[in-house]
């Protein structure tokens, strides 16, 4: 990224940003497990700090990929719903520190804890991953909603590299959603059978799986969004459809025409009112 610094667009910042408080996390988590391991005891600041730095990193992902999926950096050059998704983001990483804090206190501190006092904070954390599992499900049909709206925009404007893009988004994505229903499942049957499907001791497997596909969706992303001295141009380009087989160049793509005029979503709104039609999420609107 800083080969191609004067060329990056604000979505790689995010990217950047999500991939260093994964290191972060790993950081403390690994420190955390080291002491365990040597002293028998909880290195108690980085336990919390790596806990934290875990959930912001998810609930800035779910930003991300929901900032993705609307088109920043590639079909808009702003999004009007920035609000929106940050205070969705806020309340997620809110409600997630809660339940993890809550948690682990209710694990670590049972001895302290009355049989009663153990039980109300149960039920809190059980109250909290309900409301966790409800924001994470608005952020899912939010994201696929907008992906099918970004999809559709640049089918309908003949923007066919773009969409290339975001077909292979869309495929990442509906993957990583399809392990973590089965995961969601399997954890599910392994926790009402009486002997389980795997043993207690082996639980740490089923739990890294959720990491590995998360590890797997952030690389991809990166991949489809890496640095490239031309991202800044091609957010703001426009596809001219071919006209025939002899205006394709020798690698088969479309001819790009670009603008230095970057056109806002809130222009289409306009014409849209004039012509008495609009397309909420339509970001640009071909000359």
């Amino acid at each position: 990224m800083k080969m191609h610094e004067d060329s990056y667009i604000p979505i790689q910042r995010w990217i950047m940003g999500t991939i260093l408080m994964g290191l972060l996390e790993t950081f403390f988590r690994s420190g955390d497990y080291w002491v365990w391991n040597e002293d028998g005891s909880r290195f108690w600041f980085a336990l919390y700090t790596g806990v934290l730095i875990g959930v912001l990193k998810h609930g800035l992902s779910r930003c991300l990929i929901l900032m993705m999926s609307l088109g920043w950096g590639v079909v808009r050059d702003q999004l009007d719903g920035m609000k929106q998704i940050i205070l969705l983001g806020i309340l997620y990483i809110g409600t997630a520190i809660a339940r993890d804090i809550m948690t682990i206190l209710a694990v670590t501190e049972f001895e302290a804890l009355s049989d009663q006092g153990e039980d109300d904070i149960l039920e809190v954390v059980t109250i909290l991953k309900f409301v966790v599992a409800a924001i994470d499900v608005i952020f899912y049909l939010w994201i696929l909603d907008a992906l099918n709206g970004t999809m559709q925009y640049l089918e309908n404007m003949n923007q066919m590299r773009k969409l290339s893009r975001y077909l292979r988004l869309r495929c990442i994505l509906l993957f990583s959603i399809l392990f973590a229903l089965v995961w969601a499942v399997f954890v599910s049957v392994n926790s009402i059978m009486d002997e389980g499907i795997v043993e207690e001791q082996n639980m740490w497997v089923a739990d890294a799986s959720m990491e590995l596909n998360y590890l797997v969706l952030l690389a991809s992303v990166a991949y489809l969004w890496r640095p490239d001295p031309n991202a800044k141009n091609y957010a703001y380009v426009m596809e001219l459809p071919s006209l025939g087989e002899g205006d394709d160049d020798e690698n088969g793509e479309h001819e790009l025409e670009m603008t230095e005029n970057v056109p806002s979503a809130l222009d289409d709104d306009d014409d849209g009112e004039e012509n008495g039609e609009s397309f909420r999420d339509e970001p640009f609107k071909s000359n």
